[in-house]
């Protein structure tokens, strides 16, 4: 008998099996499971994603999310690797990039000069939108406890220094 508040794996099962084929209205298609760190994923756990996909209930998209090393583990199973539409390496954004998408990010960089921007990506964020959001958070709570709603060469240094300095330099000590 399990324990109070706990389930066993089959009931678990069954439990996301009726979640992924609960659609309530919406096209099945809109459903999207997303997976990350898929490079720490084990043979098991790819074959119950598998059985979750091919389940006749269900239909969903499966997106796997990883790092280094989640492209040799997945091409490795065969039973997952027919199942794989498209592998979509990312790449550090451009300064172009940066300057393009970084003002859409967050109102709090929406007039910001392309040479904050770029000052910020070439101390801190280096085309890596994790980095920007970490910076990001970072960044809205000085201009909050500033009382201002965009940042500046100012703020940007403070932010740095809350963080450890630039990535740059944490990476050299």
């Amino acid at each position: 008998m399990p324990v109070s508040g706990r389930r066993d794996r089959f009931a678990l099962t069954a439990e996301l099996l009726e979640e992924l084929a609960d659609h309530r209205g919406r096209d099945p298609r809109e459903r999207l499971l997303v997976v990350d760190e898929a490079q720490q994923l084990n043979r098991e756990c790819i074959e119950f994603l598998r059985y979750l996909h091919d389940h006749r209930l269900t239909r969903f998209a499966l997106l796997l999310v990883g790092g280094d090393g989640a492209w040799k583990v997945l091409a490795k199973e065969p039973m997952l690797r027919s199942r794989i539409y498209r592998r979509v390496v990312f790449r550090a954004l451009t300064g172009d990039q940066v300057c393009e998408l970084i003002p859409r990010f967050h109102p709090v960089y929406a007039d910001a000069p392309p040479e904050l921007l770029l000052f910020v990506d070439d101390h801190f964020a280096h085309g890596n939108l994790r980095d920007w959001a970490a910076f990001t958070a970072t960044a809205v709570e000085l201009c909050r406890a500033a009382g201002r709603d965009r940042i500046d060469e100012t703020l940007a240094r403070n932010a740095f220094a809350l963080h450890g300095g630039t990535r740059a330099a944490a990476a050299t000590h």
